[in-house]
């Protein structure tokens, strides 16, 4: 375990902090709120924070080429305007599911916008994992997901991390960068036998996985073949995802929830930031 010095870099006490994401050209930090349908932006050179009451829950948001965000929200693929507040649903799924919403997700780097299902009692496996195209096709990859978080790929864009944390694992997926096409799977990490559940997760430059644990308040590095690299412990039980920020991408903001277990410590919620110690790379745009 790794004593590093944690910053609070915003107060707000979120019940379900998730979706930390750096936009690299304007340099703006973004987050959510999935249990109160918030959407935070901090201004990295001033540290201000912008708050925008989302009309639906929002599971991840993700960089746009041509500006904004795409969102998924409960049962639907939006893009939204963070200057202007403008919501625009592009794309519904799961409406046959009131048990199900949107979770987690991120943007490959070819572009395609991924993102996950989950059964809201974390129970059933009704969930799935889906791509959502330049074109504004919605495909599901795989079903018989139970709460889907990730994905995150490896520098190469050859292997996707995917993570079903009421399953407690992550596992490494072949994956094709030019079609998208998601290949055979290998378990990466199982945390069936500890205390927490593997959550949120990002890799760095070098190819190495970070991966929150919710109940373990600490965040995990993994090597490329899944050994335990280093371990750093955070002043919150929950976090939820980190990601590499700053103008160098050399830091981590990580978010974290007050819900349940969260309400034990007093920055539970907040947005925290560290010096991980190495380096990330920039987040890619959702190219429709």
């Amino acid at each position: 375990m790794i004593e590093t010095p944690v910053e609070t870099l915003h107060d707000f006490a979120c019940e379900l902090g998730e979706s930390t994401l750096w936009d690299d050209v304007k340099g703006r930090l973004h987050w959510v709120d999935i249990d109160q349908d918030l959407l935070f932006t901090l201004d990295w050179a001033t540290r201000e924070v912008a708050t925008l009451q989302l009309p639906y829950t929002a599971g991840s948001v993700g960089l746009r080429a041509g500006g904004g965000l795409v969102a998924a929200l409960r049962h639907a693929v939006a893009f939204i305007d963070v200057d202007t507040g403008l919501v625009e649903i592009v794309a519904e799924l799961e409406t046959d599911l009131p048990g199900n919403r949107c979770n987690d997700g991120a943007v490959d780097p070819a572009g395609r916008f991924w993102f996950g299902t989950m059964d809201v009692a974390e129970t059933g496996a009704t969930g799935a994992f889906y791509r959502f195209d330049e074109d504004l096709a919605v495909t599901k990859a795989f079903g018989g997901v139970i709460v889907s978080n990730g994905p995150a790929w490896s520098p190469d864009g050859r292997t996707m991390y995917h993570v079903d944390s009421a399953r407690s694992s992550i596992t490494a997926y072949e994956f094709d960068p030019v079609t998208g096409a998601v290949g055979g799977g290998r378990l990466f990490v199982s945390d069936e036998d500890e205390a927490w559940f593997p959550d949120g997760v990002t890799v760095d430059a070098d190819g190495y996985v970070w991966n929150c644990k919710w109940d373990g308040g600490r965040i995990v590095r993994y090597s490329p073949d899944g050994r335990v690299d280093r371990v750093v412990e955070v002043p919150v039980p929950r976090p939820t995802r980190c990601a590499f920020v700053g103008p160098d991408l050399d830091q981590l903001a990580v978010t974290s929830a007050r819900r349940g277990r969260g309400a034990e410590a007093p920055r539970s919620g907040h947005l925290l930031l560290l010096d991980p110690g190495t380096r990330g790379l920039p987040a890619p745009r959702y190219q429709g």
